[in-house]
């Protein structure tokens, strides 16, 4: 079996060995025959090449000779024809002529290559020159109404919009115009010379009506409302309108804008003779009047509200509404009250822009702290508000504020920084067994109640000093600030037993922790009790409010402990070093 394979292996090796040597003798020949087309075409055009270059050589070398010849000849007779132009300038003109012809009969080889040369480039010149002045001409159409030509338009449509706005304007006065049908003949023109829409209608005009008049149309709204002498007259009395207004409501700052609500525009043009024109001083007092005139009361001596309400069959808060620093407790004898508003023929709109800069909140971070008992907060991180620098718009019509402030633009001055606040998570001790250890064992092991005035409330404004009958400790604010108000917790679990007021200590709360140990809170704010006599607290839970009850000069706790019935320093039972308490 192994002798067969081996002998179909060595079949297929030797076939395959046949083809490569058969493939590479043909690619051998064909690559053999490319080479020789290629060497004999390489011969022909170094043939070429040679041959060119020798005839080319042969007659630039010609040229150049009678190129010589003929600047020599030039440089001769140049001084002779000179002379004869300045005394016989005919002659000379002869001379030239007959010259010019024996340089094209004696060098003829050199004007031949000269011609050959300049003739194309002149014609490409003049090729490109007709072609540039082509560019600008166009087909266009001449307008004729009758025998009076009216304009040169573009095509038909550009004249029927002409025709149009022609009839337009005088429909809008009441007035029609008859226009003959038009004659239209093809024409060559430039871009540049075509009439514009404007112009091709007042011809229309012109053509088929004698009596008109070359004026400035003022139209409100797409409306004709008038003539004037001209457009720069209609703009003068426009901003002088606007300009008064914006005097008198305060709008003449970079960051106010005054504008008519209506569409003012103009056209110069043809009108009839009897259209109705304004001077410049009409054209103010309609800008600036009233189509209905507002309703005005003087008030006379010892008139009453009731009489002016029944005579103008108005209630007391309509005449508020119009009049809105009206005091219609005492209305002063000569005062103008408004009765009804007016309406005017143009419309002013006015924006102000102003900025506006707006707190931005801060938010409250709270983080948990084991190093502090269950009910102690203490902020490490004071809050600070941000900033927005805002832009708003006020938007007035006529006077009067018609849309609320609508912000434009917000721009971030300062990021708010939150406040980042301690809470303790530390709880209260307790047994094995699960229960309270008593807070005698938590002294003697070196622990501390809960601080009872955690918001912020860690300086002593007076130490336990029972030498002059001060049996506590007196905590205030540690922030500058009044700590009125704040909370007063329990320093540990334990039933009220005591919640009341006291004429030394004010509103005054007791808490028995068991075991001896009982703890008191003076100087409560009126009304903040949070607990009732015999309530099971548990440490840090809210019993009232710092106050400044009773026999107290400041907002401040007075805080007692209790030992076995006797009063005792109060502050080894609360102190922590991680609190911070500092006497003040």
């Amino acid at each position: 079996m192994n002798s067969f394979l081996n002998s179909i292996y060595g079949d297929i090796y030797e076939l395959g060995y046949g083809y490569k040597k058969a493939f590479c003798a043909v690619g051998s020949s064909f690559m053999s025959f490319i080479k020789k087309i290629l060497k004999a075409f390489w011969g022909f055009f170094v043939f070429l090449f040679a041959y060119f270059r020798k005839v080319i050589k042969k007659y630039a070398t010609a040229v150049i000779d009678e190129c010589r010849k003929f600047i020599s000849e030039v440089k001769r007779a140049f001084p002779v024809l000179k002379k004869e132009f300045k005394e016989k300038p005919f002659r000379a003109f002869i001379h030239f002529i007959k010259y010019v012809f024996h340089s094209f009969s004696v060098h003829e080889r050199f004007t031949r290559a000269v011609l050959s040369t300049l003739i194309p480039i002149i014609a490409v010149i003049f090729l490109f020159s007709f072609s540039s002045g082509l560019k600008g001409i166009t087909f266009a159409v001449d307008v004729y109404l009758g025998d009076v030509k009216v304009g040169t338009v573009k095509d038909e449509n550009a004249y029927k919009e002409s025709e149009k706005a022609a009839k337009l304007r005088f429909s809008s006065l009441g007035t029609d115009i008859n226009v003959v049908s038009p004659e239209y003949r093809i024409a060559l023109t430039t871009v540049n010379n075509l009439d514009d829409s404007e112009e091709v209608c007042n011809n229309i005009i012109s053509a088929v009506n004698d009596k008109t008049v070359n004026a400035c149309g003022v139209y409100v709204d797409g409306e004709f409302l008038c003539t004037v002498g001209s457009e720069d007259t209609f703009l003068r009395v426009c901003n002088n309108v606007l300009k008064e207004y914006a005097d008198i409501n305060g709008g003449t700052s970079d960051d106010s804008k005054v504008e008519f609500m209506q569409k003012l525009t103009t056209v110069t043009g043809l009108y009839p003779e009897n259209v109705e024109s304004m001077s410049a001083s009409q054209l103010y007092d309609y800008m600036s009047g009233y189509s209905v005139a507002p309703v005005e009361h003087t008030v006379a001596k010892e008139e009453k509200l009731g009489d002016i309400l029944s005579k103008y069959n108005i209630t007391e808060d309509e005449l508020k509404a119009l009049n809105k620093e009206l005091d219609t407790q005492v209305i002063p004898e000569g005062s103008v009250l408004l009765i009804k508003e007016g309406t005017k023929n143009l419309n002013i709109r006015m924006t102000k822009t102003y900025l506006k800069v707006e707190s931005i909140p801060y938010d409250v971070v709270s983080q948990y702290d084991n190093n502090l008992h269950v009910g102690t907060n203490m902020t490490v991180v004071s809050g600070v508000e941000g900033q927005d620098v805002v832009s708003y718009t006020d938007t007035f019509i006529d006077g009067k504020k018609i849309d609320s402030s609508k912000e434009i633009l917000r721009f971030n001055a300062r990021m708010p920084v939150n406040q980042l606040v301690k809470i303790g998570t530390m709880g209260v001790p307790v047994d094995g067994n699960g229960l309270v250890v008593s807070p005698r064992l938590t002294k003697d092991m070196g622990g501390t109640f809960v601080w009872p005035a955690p918001d912020n409330c860690f300086w002593l404004s007076q130490r336990y000093n029972p030498y002059n009958s001060h049996y506590g400790i007196d905590i205030v604010s540690s922030d500058d600030a009044s700590c009125r108000g704040r909370r007063i917790v329990a320093v540990a679990d334990g039933i009220v037993t005591l919640a009341t007021y006291h004429w030394s200590w004010g509103y005054y709360i007791r808490v028995d922790h068991g075991s001896g140990v009982v703890t008191g809170y003076a100087h409560a704010l009126e009304g903040s009790f949070r607990v009732n006599v015999g309530d099971y607290v548990r440490a840090g839970q809210h019993l009232s409010s710092i106050g400044t009850t009773g026999n107290s000069t400041g907002y401040h706790l007075h805080f007692e402990v209790w030992l076995d019935g006797t009063r005792v320093n109060p502050l080894p039972y609360v102190y922590s070093e991680y609190l911070g308490v500092t006497v003040i």
